[in-house]
This record gives C-alpha cells, sequence and structure tokens, in this order.
C-alpha cells in the first residue's frame, strides 16, 4: 500500500509542472502581443494608443483642405465676375453695324447683292407696312379680289365670304424687316429696331434678302397677287422665299454679334391687322416652310450655285416643291399637264373665275374634312388640273367645274374615292344607293346640288361637276364633252 507522504510529494510535483507550463504561455502571449483570455473587457476594446492622435490628425488636414477650397470658389468667382465685365466692355466698344456692312455679309455668305448699291434709308415701320400694302393693291384689283374670294368658296377652301385683297395684304406685311423701291433704289430697313442687337439685325436681313430673292427672280416671278395659274405662282414664291428664309437662318446662326439683346433698340411688334382664312395663311407658311426645305434640297446637290441655277428654271407646281428629288431634280424634270378650257361659255354665262389649284390646292380642299394623312395620301401623284366658276343663283352657291390629272391610275383612284367622302360630308347628303349606281362614277341629282364625280375608265383622270341648277347642270355636262 503506497504511503501517504509519497502520494501528497506527487501531487506537488504535478501542481508545480502545471502552474510552469501556465507561466510560459502567459508569457509568449504577451510578448507576441496577443492579450491574455483573462483579460477584462475594457482592456479587449481599448483602441491602440496611437489611434486617437491619427484621427486628430485628419480632421486637422481636412479642415485646411476645406478653407483652401473656399479661398478658391472666391477667386473663381471674382474672376467669373471679371471675365463677364469684360465681355460687357467688349460688346459696349463695338461700332454700331451699318446696312452696308451687313449687306456685304450677306453678300458673302448667299451671293446676292444690290447692283449699284442702294440709298441705305431708316423709316418707321408703319411706312414700311404702308409701302407693302400699295404694292399688293396695285397688283390685286377689287373686282379680281372679290372672283378670288367668290372662288375660293366654290371650291370649298372657304365656307363664308372674306376681304380677299385685305387678307393678301396682311399676309405680305408679314415680311417686314425692309422694303426696296426700285424707283429711287432706296431700301427702307426699320429705324427702331438697332443694328446693335441680334434680333434688330435679323430683321434687317430677312427684309434684304426678300428683296434680293424676287429681284433674282426678275419678270419670271409675274403677278404674284393676281396669277393666271395659282400653282405656278406658289412653286415661284415658295423658292423666292425659302431662298430668303433659308438665307436669314444661316446668316443669324454666323452673326458673331449675338450676346447683345440687353441693348436699346429692340424691334416692335407690327400692329394688329386682318385676320387671313386658314387656307390662305396655310398657302403662305407654305411658301417659308417647304420652299425653305425645297431650297436646302437644292443646296444640297451644289451649293448657292445649284440655288441660283433654279431661278433659271424655276420650279412650276407645288408637286415639285414637296417632293424635289423625285420630280423638279428628276432627269428631265416634271413638266405640269397643262389642262384647258376651249369656249368657257355655258348656259349664255362666262366664268368669273378660272385657275389651277395644284397638289396643295387639291389637299386643302379635301382638308377640310379629312384627316392629314388621308388628304395627303389622296392628293399626291398629282400631275395637272384646272377648274372654273360660274355664277349661281343668289343664295344657292356657284357652279363649279375641276378637271384633275394624276400619274398613275392608283393616285386617281384614290383622289376620287375620298373626294366622294368630302362631297357628302361638305354638303351634308345622306348616302343613297342610286349615288353609286355606275362604276367609277358618284352621282347626286337633287333639286338644288347636282354631282358628278367620276373617275374616267382606264385613265388618270377626275372630274367634278358641281352645280346648284339642274338646268346648268346639264348645259355643263354638254361642254365638258368638248374639254
Amino acid at each position: 500500500m503506497p504511503s501517504p507522504i509519497r502520494s501528497f510529494i506527487n501531487l506537488l510535483a504535478v501542481a508545480a509542472l502545471i502552474g510552469v507550463v501556465v507561466w510560459r504561455e502567459h508569457t509568449w502571449r504577451m510578448r507576441s502581443g496577443e492579450t491574455p483570455a483573462l483579460a477584462p473587457t475594457a482592456v479587449e476594446t481599448a483602441p491602440p494608443a496611437d489611434s486617437s492622435v491619427r484621427e486628430s490628425e485628419l480632421l486637422s488636414a481636412n479642415g485646411q483642405l476645406q478653407k483652401q477650397l473656399i479661398a478658391a470658389e472666391a477667386r473663381a468667382g471674382a474672376l467669373t465676375a471679371e471675365v463677364a465685365s469684360l465681355k460687357q466692355s467688349i460688346e459696349a466698344a463695338k461700332p454700331e453695324p451699318v446696312p452696308a456692312d451687313l449687306a456685304k455679309q450677306f453678300a458673302q455668305q448667299r451671293g446676292l447683292a444690290f447692283e449699284p448699291a442702294p440709298v441705305w434709308s431708316p423709316a418707321p415701320l408703319d411706312s414700311i407696312l404702308e409701302k407693302v400694302r400699295k404694292v399688293v393693291e396695285a397688283q390685286l384689283p377689287v373686282d379680281a379680289a372679290s372672283a378670288r374670294s367668290r372662288a375660293a368658296i366654290a371650291m370649298g377652301f372657304q365656307s363664308e365670304p372674306f376681304d380677299y385683297r385685305e387678307a393678301l395684304v396682311s399676309l405680305a406685311q408679314m415680311t417686314n424687316g425692309g422694303f426696296y423701291e426700285a424707283s429711287s433704289q432706296t431700301f427702307f430697313y426699320r429705324e427702331e429696331a438697332s443694328l446693335s442687337r441680334a434680333d434688330g439685325r435679323e430683321i434687317f436681313i430677312g427684309g434684304l434678302a426678300s428683296a434680293l430673292t424676287q429681284r433674282q427672280a426678275g419678270d419670271r416671278l409675274g403677278n404674284p397677287y393676281d396669277p393666271v395659274n395659282d400653282d405656278v405662282a406658289l412653286a415661284a414664291r415658295s423658292l423666292i422665299n425659302g431662298d430668303a428664309n433659308a438665307s436669314r437662318v444661316r446668316f443669324s446662326i454666323a452673326d458673331q454679334l449675338n450676346l447683345n439683346f440687353d441693348r436699346n433698340g429692340a424691334p416692335t411688334a407690327p400692329p394688329p391687322n386682318y385676320s387671313a382664312p386658314v387656307y390662305l395663311a396655310e398657302i403662305w407658311k407654305f411658301s417659308q416652310d417647304k420652299g425653305s426645305l425645297f431650297v436646302e434640297a437644292l443646296a444640297g446637290q451644289g451649293g448657292n450655285a445649284a440655288v441660283d441655277a433654279a431661278y433659271a428654271r424655276m420650279p412650276r407646281s407645288s408637286a415639285e416643291i414637296l417632293h424635289p428629288e423625285e420630280l423638279y431634280l428628276a432627269k428631265p424634270p416634271f413638266e405640269p399637264v397643262a389642262v384647258e378650257f376651249k369656249e368657257p361659255k355655258v348656259g349664255g354665262l362666262d366664268p368669273y373665275f378660272t385657275n389651277t389649284a395644284g397638289e396643295l390646292g387639291a389637299y386643302i380642299a379635301l382638308r377640310g374634312w379629312l384627316g392629314v394623312e388621308e388628304a395627303t395620301l389622296a392628293s399626291e401623284g398629282w400631275a395637272g388640273d384646272r377648274y372654273c366658276s360660274w355664277p349661281g343663283g343668289e343664295g344657292f352657291g356657284d357652279h363649279l367645274f375641276w378637271k384633275t390629272v394624276w400619274r398613275t391610275e392608283k393616285d386617281a383612284k384614290e383622289f376620287f374615292d375620298q373626294m366622294r367622302r368630302v362631297i357628302m360630308q361638305r354638303f351634308s347628303i345622306p348616302w343613297r344607293q342610286s349615288y353609286d349606281a355606275l362604276p367609277g362614277e358618284f352621282r347626286v341629282d337633287d333639286p338644288r346640288r347636282v354631282v358628278r364625280l367620276v373617275l374616267k375608265t382606264g385613265g388618270k383622270t377626275v372630274t367634278l361637276l358641281n352645280a346648284t341648277d339642274p338646268a346648268f347642270a346639264e348645259a355643263l355636262g354638254q361642254a365638258t364633252q368638248r374639254w
């Protein structure tokens, strides 16, 4: 049996050995930087002694950078103000442009100029508007204007009577930047529109460009206010107005003195004038907008030289303005079909008006009752037309005969179909089966409305007879046999 003393001694030896192992482990951990497992919690989470110092340094550096940023922004603001001040000083030091200088710039850009140079004369806006009025009234007699107003109703362009002459004056006065008086070789420009301002210079160039492009056209323009062929005149005006409008826009874009709208001498708004009917306003807008696109198409083929060449061979239809690549620039170029009415006296009555509507006129006749897309598709493919109007009974409306020619049979059929719809809507005609009894013909025989809309079999022609008296309709139907 073991002795109790020996057991106690063995127990002390084991305890001593465990103590040595634990002391060595603790010493090793302390030397390696590892916190002893029995260390207090506060010791575990406490940051190193140099962490707070580093954070303080970063905060201090950030504060210094913020101060530098504020100082730099202040300097930038001062520089911006100085630049703005210098720009204002430069603008103020620029001499006011004179008409001759602007005309020279325009000539360098577009290649058009007065030869010899005109007298440049500032004039009140009212004076320029009055000069425009006198030109229109001199070329559009009162009787002619009355006939045109009446025919517009017969064609369905307008539903109520209006002052055609005053309407054309108001549209002509839309171009009011200047007026060239050939007799005195003087160009009058708006005195209130300062040439020191970009908007004043643009107005001046608009008037100058219009005068120069009209001179470029010369006698080929004819009488633009009472032409014998409205469509030919519209095509010419579209070239002239489009050229002037496109040239004005290009000049304005290239104008280097464009930071001066704050100067005195802002252009004044023209006074209110007669409100032209929608269809005439649309024709005027066509000559400006579609004319500009037509000129741009020409310029794309050969610059100013290609545009100048168009004045030698003027476009002859609104169709060419609408489709320059397909028609005007074709080889050979498009030629409208001439439509004539020989011996147009019917029932002892001479027509009070005869003219050509063109593709745009066909569109307008349809557009009052159809959507834009439908009217556009139905009027495309136009090749020629002519219409005549005779006086009808008081309160019942006038008589009309309109012959249209189309480039394809499909084009003719599309126009026929849509015009048939328009006639029923325009005159509130409820459909009857008898109206469509004959193929290619829409026929109405009412006491005060006789209609013959005919699509020529196998052809490209559509005719419209619209009369308000059966006897006159019969005589007109016989006359159309020779047309």
